[in-house]
């Protein structure tokens, strides 16, 4: 298990086995990036997260070896279908995907993405989280905090 805690004592809890499924998609040689969407849920006493799951790439997904764009309409179907099979208890959390990089940082598209969602209020949190995972397992989480800012707030960089 991992548990990130942000200066603003936000406090993302990722499983183990959620973290394998991440660490499968690491970009080997002249692989593509991957990516997809964190679902989980939120404590409803306390500012902790908890990712349940993460979507895997789909086919509609746009890939590149610098660029990944995930495709919006398979997004929403998971999201909506685990807000339904969850009684509303699960839904969106952020973005994952990968870079070609070690100790990845966010590009400007991602922080873009981030901005763009925090801007619609189309989120159920108000906290958003963006993962990026490098080529040598390290790991980018940053949060955003739509009562706050429109801007990615904190990050952590975690190694294997």
């Amino acid at each position: 298990m991992m548990e990130i805690v942000f200066k603003d004592k936000t406090t993302l809890i990722i499983e183990t086995e959620l973290l394998e499924k991440l660490y499968s998609y690491v970009q080997v040689g002249s692989a593509p990036e991957n990516g997809g969407v964190l679902l989980g849920k939120k404590d409803v006493e306390s500012e902790t997260y908890f990712v349940t799951d993460l979507s895997v790439p789909s086919s509609k997904d746009i890939k590149g070896r610098f660029s990944f764009i995930r495709n919006k309409d398979v997004a929403q179907k998971l999201i909506d279908q685990r807000w339904k099979d969850s009684d509303g208890i699960e839904n969106y959390l952020g973005e994952w995907h990968t870079h070609p990089e070690m100790q990845p940082t966010p590009s400007s598209v991602d922080k873009k993405l981030i901005n763009t969602i925090i801007e619609d209020k189309s989120n159920v949190f108000s906290k958003v989280f963006l993962i990026i995972l490098g080529i040598d397992k390290s790991i980018y989480v940053g949060l955003a905090n739509a009562d706050i800012s429109k801007k990615i707030i904190d990050f952590k960089i975690i190694k294997e």
